[in-house]
This record gives C-alpha cells, sequence and structure tokens, in this order.
C-alpha cells in the first residue's frame, strides 16, 4: 500500500514538473495593444502610428490588437492605452509583470487613469505627468506631434484673425478647461463677433452665433488664421502638453496657450502668447489687435527654431518609438 502510494506521489511530481517544464518552453513571442479609443491602431496596411507595428515585428515579435481578451496565447506583453472601466474587469486578471499602461487622456477625459489605485495592476506605466515619474515604475512619454511648420500658408494681410477648433465638451472635473473654452468664445461673440470663428463637432448654432461647423481638414483651416485659442483638455497637470499647441505651430498660428502650468520647461514663452499674462480677455485682445506684422514674425521665427531644437525632438514620432522599444524591451 505504502509502495503504491510512493509510486503515486512520484507520478504527480513527474507530471507537475513535465507541466511547468512546457510552461517554461513556451515561446512569449507576440506582443498585444489593447487600444482604448483607438480603434485600429495601426491601420489595415500595418503602418499606422509611426510603423510601431513594423519595427516591433522586425525585433521577432508578431503584433496583435485586441479589444475580445479571447485566445491571448504565446504573450510577451500586453499594452494597454488607458483605463477604461467597462474593459478593466478583463485587463486586470491578466499576468501583472506583463502589463504596461501608457495614460494618453488627462483627468478630465478618463479620470481612472490618474487614479493610482488601478496602478498597481501594472508593471510598467508611461504617463506625461511629471508630477508621478519615478523612473522605477511610473516613466515619462511625450505626446509625437511635432512637425516642422508648413510653407504654403497665407500671408500676414491675407490671414483671418482668431479661430478655435476644438469638440463641445464637459466635465465635473475641477482642472477642466472646457468652461474657459466657452468663456473665449462668449467674449469674441460679445465684442469682437467678426474676428472669430468657431469650429468643432458638438456645438449649436442656435447658442455659437461664430460656429462655422465641423471641418475635414483641421491643418489647412487652422492654417487660414493669425492666432487660435489654445486650451488643453486640463489645467495644471505638469507635462500634459498634447497635439493642440503642435498643430499651430505646424501651421503658423500664434497659439494662445492654456494648459500645463510647466509649459515653459518644453517650449520657450516666445512661441505662443500665455493666457495667464492677461487679467482679462479685454486686454489679451487689444494685445493681439495691436500686435504688427514684424512681432508676428517674430513668433513664427521663434517657432521655426524651436521646431529645429533638440527639446522639440522630444514631442516627435521618432522619440515615442523610442521609448516603445524601453516599454517593450526591444534593445538591452
Amino acid at each position: 500500500m505504502k509502495k503504491n502510494i510512493l509510486i503515486a506521489i512520484i507520478v504527480i511530481c513527474s507530471l507537475f514538473s513535465l507541466y511547468f517544464y512546457s510552461l517554461s518552453k513556451i515561446k512569449e513571442d507576440t506582443i498585444y495593444f489593447i487600444s482604448g479609443y483607438h480603434k485600429s491602431l495601426f491601420g489595415s496596411d500595418g503602418h499606422g502610428f509611426f510603423n510601431l507595428a513594423t519595427i516591433i515585428e522586425k525585433s521577432g515579435y508578431k503584433v496583435i490588437e485586441t479589444n475580445s481578451f479571447k485566445n491571448l496565447k504565446n504573450a510577451k506583453y500586453f499594452v494597454v492605452f488607458d483605463i477604461h472601466k467597462s474593459k478593466f474587469r478583463k485587463i486586470k486578471r491578466l499576468p501583472q509583470k506583463k502589463l504596461i499602461l501608457f495614460v494618453w487622456e488627462p483627468p478630465t477625459t478618463i479620470k481612472e487613469n490618474h487614479d493610482k489605485s488601478f496602478y498597481r495592476y501594472f508593471s510598467k506605466i508611461f504617463t506625461f505627468n511629471d508630477a508621478l515619474i519615478d523612473n522605477k515604475k511610473l516613466f515619462k512619454f511625450y505626446y509625437p506631434d511635432a512637425k516642422k511648420m508648413i510653407e504654403d500658408t497665407p500671408s500676414f494681410e491675407n490671414k483671418k484673425f482668431c479661430t478655435q477648433i476644438t469638440s463641445d465638451k464637459s466635465s465635473d472635473h475641477p482642472c477642466e478647461l472646457y468652461t474657459e473654452r466657452r468663456n473665449a468664445i462668449k467674449y469674441f461673440e460679445e465684442f469682437a463677433p467678426s474676428d472669430f470663428d468657431l469650429y468643432g463637432i458638438g456645438w449649436k448654432k442656435e447658442e455659437f452665433s461664430s460656429y462655422k461647423g465641423s471641418i475635414p481638414d483641421k491643418i489647412k483651416t487652422l492654417s487660414e488664421y493669425k492666432f487660435a485659442i489654445c486650451y488643453e483638455n486640463s489645467k495644471d497637470v505638469k507635462g500634459y502638453i498634447s497635439e493642440k499647441i503642435f498643430d499651430c505651430f505646424h501651421t503658423g498660428t500664434i497659439p494662445i496657450y492654456l494648459g500645463a502650468d510647466n509649459i515653459t520647461d518644453y517650449i520657450p514663452d516666445n512661441c505662443f502668447i500665455d493666457k495667464r499674462k492677461f487679467k482679462s480677455y479685454n486686454e489679451l485682445y487689444v494685445y493681439l489687435k495691436t500686435m504688427s506684422e514684424d512681432d508676428y514674425q517674430t513668433y513664427l521665427d521663434n517657432i521655426n527654431l524651436f521646431l529645429k531644437s533638440e527639446k522639440a525632438k522630444l514631442f516627435t514620432g521618432d522619440n515615442l518609438i523610442e521609448t516603445f522599444k524601453k516599454a517593450l524591451e526591444l534593445e538591452k
């Protein structure tokens, strides 16, 4: 009897050893992307998002986008774009050591992104928020939106005055800037209606007389204006510098900026108009309206110098690719 029990124990132990040995031999050759708001991160040809999928594949890994959480085999890493509560119940069941979070949206858009109680489920977190960076678990990444200024833009005298191109949004977060965008719109509509045009999705003409509708090409429209209201979705989040100011730089439009309280750590203050320096919209309007062509051109020259600088390279697709290589340990 004892002999049979001993044999059974030996057999069971052998089976367990074989099982765990087989697990160790499973090839972890796939990187999964759970891509949040992006319906198709890499596009139908796989070349979207700065050709990231191709770069990963050249390092010997397969790349799969998924939101179904089915058949997640041979995973090296799971890269999650933003914390979406509807998906998180399934995400947190995945192995913590294989989960990497990229925080794209600010707290006004996805508050869970900035709730530290969620961070324990991830091995690495990449965020724009400078206040959180420890370079141990939380690392810095930058929006990849810096591009050189386009050349074929209207002359100073042929440009229209000021625009705002945003969607109509709302939030109860204390750092939201949607209300301030509305304040800017209301000022121009009341005191300078001929000098302002509003574009974007969700606005109503009966409420906003300056509204001109949605547009198929933001860059083309933006390039037709001297100035643009350029407010982030959130204020006072250190390091949160999105595409908005870089779209203005790209089109040769001077941004009136409000957002990251440490913006000048990254972008010189002679490249944009800092809304914080003006006590009222009337004071701001007078400054804009009395700006000479020479002073306007000085802003554009400063922007061009910045876009050619080392600091601007932080905000490029190339730098984002290097960040992903680091996150995925593609280069040792």
